[in-house]
This record gives C-alpha cells, structure tokens and sequence, in this order.
C-alpha cells in the first residue's frame, strides 16, 4: 500500500511539472512575440488549465472506456484469465510474502532467541537470590534490636504516681486487714473472720455497700465494740461516718439489731469505761 502511494504521488509531480512546463513555454513564446506582462501570465493560467483538464478527461476516458475494451481483447488469452484468477485468490502483494518467508526460515533464529530469553531470565533471578541474601543478616553479626519509642517525661511521671497510689491504697488495705485480724481473731471463729475480711476489702474497694451475711461476734463484745471497730476501719479508710454505720449494721446486724444507723453515726466515737475494742485512729501507723 505504501509502494502504491509512492506511486500515485510520483505520477501526479510528473503530470503536474509537464503542466508547468507547458504554460512556461506559452508564456516565453507569448513574450517573444511582444505580448505584455499580464497577458503572458494569463496564457500561462489559461494554458495550464486547458492541459490539466485535458489530461483529467483522458485518464476519465481511459479508465471507464479504453480499459474495459482492453480487458476484454486480453481475456481471450487463457493465460491472462489464469492470472486474474490467481490473483482474486490471492489479493495480498507480494511484498507481504517475502516479509513472511524470513519469520518462516528461522529456526535456528528462534532457538537463539529462545536462549537469550532464559539468559535474560537468569539474570533477573540470580539478581533476586543476591537481593534476598543482602536482607538476610550474615552469620556472627548481631541482630538489630529496635529501639522502642521512649516514653515521655509526662508519661513516666504518671505512670510513677499512679504505681505509688495504687501501691499506698494496697498497703492501707493490708494494714487494716491485719488489724481486723489481730482484733477479732478472739471473738470469731475462721470462717466468720476470713468473710469479714472480704467484706472489709470489698467496703474499701467498692463506693457502694457490698453484699454481705451477717456476722454474729462473740456475746463477750457489746454494741459499743462493734461501734469501735467500724469507726476504726472508716477511720483508716476516710469513708465517711454514715457510710460506715450502714456497712456495720449490716456486717453486725444480731449485736447491733437494737441500735439504729442514725444513732451508730452519732455515738461510734463516743468511749465508755467497760469496752474491749477502743478507739484508735492510728491503726495505719501501729499495725506493721
């Protein structure tokens, strides 16, 4: 298609320098024979014109009368019919059969580039094996160890406070257990004392009363000894006074059946001569 191109832009620069040619005679015999400026160019025009629809109307007259009657004086030779049949069958040029026939003769080309290929496929691979082994650690040098993010001075500081609160709260709580224990370890059995134990713990812990069964002590203490001993343990915890007369009418409900919580909150610190727990603000600073 590209030859045919060529072909057809050939053939016209020929026909159009022809045309030229011709009208620049015209125009040169025109001057000779004394005509002016203008109308030499004119004849020129006129004459390039005439010669181009001339050649127009001959190739019109050539291609729809003069080449059908042809074709038909040569289809009467078998050997011209033979070609035209050869021809439909085949349309393609021969340009396109001789770029065909290298692709179709090349084995040894094929097996050549077929080693270039796996060459070039090594490579690639070879190259990912050393890029591998280069992120691997070599042998007897130590692992890298990250570093982690360093806490801020804020942080540490705030973990450190929350550590010794929590560590101050547990060692009251010890310190008040043991009293519970030195204190009434006479007056109930091991059972009562490991449950009263845990209802100390759960006060403390706990905003809300915890649920509790009562706790019957010994006939040897009064009201006014169990009065004490919730004073104590309020005392020691910083709850407030009400809170801690309901916690012991309930953990003491039989010795303190009689007493009602308003009249615990106001005579728990009161002292009388005959009691067996007394008063003592200080059990955080006595029980070690």
């Amino acid at each position: 298609m590209e030859q045919k191109k060529i072909e057809h832009i050939t053939l016209h620069l020929m026909v159009f320098s022809t045309i030229v040619v011709i009208g620049v005679l015209a125009r040169q015999t025109a001057l000779h024979y004394g005509w002016d400026e203008f109308s030499s160019y004119l004849i020129l025009l006129v004459c390039s014109i005439v010669m181009g629809a001339i050649y127009l109307n001959l190739q019109m007259a050539f291609s729809q009368i003069l080449s059908p009657a042809i074709e038909k004086c040569f289809m009467r030779f078998e050997c011209y019919r033979s070609k035209i049949v050869v021809v439909e069958e085949y349309p393609e040029p021969i340009e396109d059969a001789v770029d065909v026939e290298p692709i179709v003769s090349e084995p040894t080309i094929e097996v050549e580039t077929t080693s270039d290929t796996s060459e070039e496929v090594s490579t690639p691979m070879s190259s990912e094996t050393d890029e591998r082994e280069a992120k691997l650690p070599k042998e007897g040098a130590p692992p890298s160890i990250e570093e982690p993010n360093q806490p801020s001075e804020y942080e540490v500081l705030r973990a450190n406070a929350i550590a010794e609160k929590e560590r101050a709260s547990q060692e009251r709580l010890d310190r008040v257990i043991t009293y519970t224990k030195r204190t009434l370890v006479s007056y109930l059995d091991e059972k009562s004392l490991h449950r009263l134990c845990g209802y100390v713990t759960e006060y403390y812990l706990s905003e809300s009363q915890p649920k509790v069964e009562p706790i019957k002590l010994c006939s040897q203490l009064k009201t006014i000894d169990a009065m004490h001993f919730g004073w104590n343990i309020g005392k020691a915890f910083s709850k407030p006074r009400l809170q801690t007369a309901t916690f012991i009418k309930r953990v003491f409900a039989h010795t303190l059946r009689d007493v009602e919580i308003s009249t615990i909150e106001r005579k728990m610190s009161h002292t009388e001569s005959e009691c067996k727990i007394r008063l003592n603000g200080n059990i955080l600073r006595e029980v070690l």
